[in-house]
């Protein structure tokens, strides 16, 4: 996640530098994430930003089924026990340290999902380089933001990125192009854990932007 040092250096970007994310599911039931509302044209030619660019992928070299630290069944305990959706820890899992245990960010965030010492202590995580640890302490911390921003998917991994108070003063995803990007990349792996599910006949209960809502009930 984008670090406190640099979120600071960057809350000096004026708010109407960027157009506000807006999202909106199609008939295929995907969720899109992008900073044109639907049936506005864009004032120049340019990649369309609904999702990530994820290029197609042989079965095998998907990214959830590479090799990972983060055991499946910490996953789902951590999930079940804050009501956070699996796939979306899954998801920031892997945007945040690729499955990595022992990632460590210039900035000092530690582990699976990259967790900054002072909220590590937060979520009591006593060691967050342990992968149990690790994504039970930032399971807790999307499930304490989450009920921050009355279960707003993009406003809680805004805020897991940028920060709880950068979304405050923002009024919604911060003009910062790591932080958008960084949500869009997100809710794409969500949604291609929600497909990959949906094929194993396994529907989810509800669309993507209302089932960390409903959790936070």
């Amino acid at each position: 996640m984008v670090r406190f040092l640099l979120a600071t250096a960057l809350l000096a970007l004026p708010a109407a530098a960027r157009d506000p994310l807006h999202t909106w599911t199609d008939k295929d039931g995907v969720l899109h994430v992008e900073d044109i509302p639907p049936g506005k044209v864009r004032p120049m030619p340019r990649k369309p930003a609904g999702q990530v660019n994820i290029p197609p992928q042989k079965r095998g070299e998907r990214w959830w089924e590479k090799r990972s630290d983060a055991p499946p069944d910490e996953i789902d305990r951590a999930a079940a026990r804050y009501k956070i959706p699996a796939e979306l820890v899954r998801a920031v899992i892997w945007a945040e340290s690729a499955g990595d245990g022992g990632a460590v960010s210039s900035a000092g965030a530690i582990g699976l999902m990259q967790l900054m010492p002072r909220t590590a202590g937060e979520m009591y995580v006593e060691d967050p380089v342990d992968p149990a640890q690790n994504i039970m302490g930032g399971t807790r911390y999307l499930r304490w933001l989450a009920n921050q921003f009355n279960g707003d998917m993009l406003l809680t991994l805004a805020a897991y990125n940028a920060g709880p108070d950068a979304v405050r003063k923002y009024g919604g995803v911060p003009p910062f192009e790591e932080t958008r990007e960084y949500v869009k990349r997100v809710v794409a792996y969500y949604q291609q854990l929600r497909a990959q599910r949906k094929t194993a006949k396994q529907p989810p209960k509800a669309g993507p932007e209302k089932v960390v809502a409903e959790a936070a009930k």
